[in-house]
Parts: C-alpha cells; sequence; structure tokens
C-alpha cells in the first residue's frame, strides 16, 4: 500500500517563490506565514504536529524540538509550537533556549498561564531565582479562577512557597547553609 504524500510537498508555485528572493521578502513583509506560501493547509500541520507530539510522548526530544521547530518556522503566530518546542528543549535540560521558546509561546498566546509556569522551572533550572518567582506570579495571576487551571495553579502556588524558601534572606544566616535544587 503506497502512501499518498502529496499533501506533504512543497507545490511548483511554492519552489518558484522560493528561488524568487525578492517576491519571497515581500511575501514575508506582508506578514504571510511560511506556511502560507509553502500551501500547507492547517490540516496538514495538524499532522505534523500530531507526528511531533508523538515524538515527545515517546521521549525522543530532541527529534521532537527539531519537529517543534520546523512547525514554528513554519509559522510562528502558534502558540503550541512554541510550547512544544520549549518542552522538549526542557526535558532535554537545555534550559537557556527553551526560555525562548516559552517566551514566544507567551507573545503568541499571551492569557494562559502555562508558559509561564515551565518559563519558571527553566529559570529555576539556570540559578534564575527572581526570574522563577516573577514567572510563577504571573502564572497565578492568569490561572485566576479558572478551573482549566486548577492544577498548574496549585503546583505554581507550592513552587512559589519552596522558591520563597530558597531565596529568603534567613537562608543565608546559617553561614552560607543556601538550599539549591
Amino acid at each position: 500500500m503506497k502512501d499518498d504524500l502529496g499533501e506533504f510537498s512543497i507545490s511548483d508555485k511554492a519552489h518558484r517563490l522560493l528561488k524568487d528572493k525578492k517576491q519571497l521578502k515581500k511575501q514575508l513583509s506582508e506578514g504571510r506565514s511560511a506556511q502560507e506560501i509553502m500551501g500547507f493547509s492547517d490540516e496538514t500541520m495538524a499532522k505534523f504536529y500530531k507526528a511531533a507530539r508523538h515524538l515527545f510522548e515517546n521521549r525522543y526530544y530532541d527529534g521532537a524540538a527539531d519537529a517543534f521547530l520546523f512547525l514554528a518556522t513554519l509559522n510562528p503566530y502558534n502558540h503550541d509550537y512554541w510550547l512544544g518546542l520549549g518542552m522538549s528543549l526542557q526535558k532535554s535540560n537545555q534550559f537557556e533556549t527553551a526560555i525562548d521558546a516559552y517566551e514566544l509561546a507567551a507573545i503568541c498566546q499571551p492569557d494562559t498561564p502555562v508558559p509561564y509556569f515551565y518559563l519558571a522551572k527553566c529559570y529555576y533550572a539556570v540559578h534564575e531565582r527572581k526570574n522563577a518567582d516573577m514567572a510563577l506570579d504571573i502564572a497565578i495571576e492568569y490561572a485566576g479562577d479558572s478551573d482549566e487551571y486548577d492544577d498548574l495553579k496549585r503546583q505554581a502556588l507550592q513552587a512559589k512557597s519552596l522558591l520563597s524558601k530558597s531565596i529568603s534572606p534567613d537562608v543565608n544566616k546559617g553561614g552560607g547553609d543556601e538550599k539549591t535544587h
């Protein structure tokens, strides 16, 4: 049985456009995404996303990061692509790069607490406790009273409590006995 990979192919029109740098620059300056320029439908992007999630869920984090980066390159306006990239990078212990991805996820969908919650974890991992604290504050604020984010808010409040103990001035009174995680 032969798979139909036609929807994943780049059209001749898109090939021509990609070779015409002047026209390509014009399209991009008009705000068109690479997804639009290359003619990938939302359905095709959903299949790419499903493949990227499959890699992530099966703990192929480097491959998942590559797949999510591909998606974010095609459509940088999609929150889920940046979030998936951030999560994949975080799982690969690439915290600094994950921070960038989470910040872009937050720009794409600024009213959700999710990227801020994971951003806090990355800041904590790179010993930026105050930034972690601020990211948790934002996550808690944006979670509000939404049932959808109850668990995230509970976890953020717990993390904030632990974090406040590790950055409080009282911790250092015992001669440099600061906790690190």
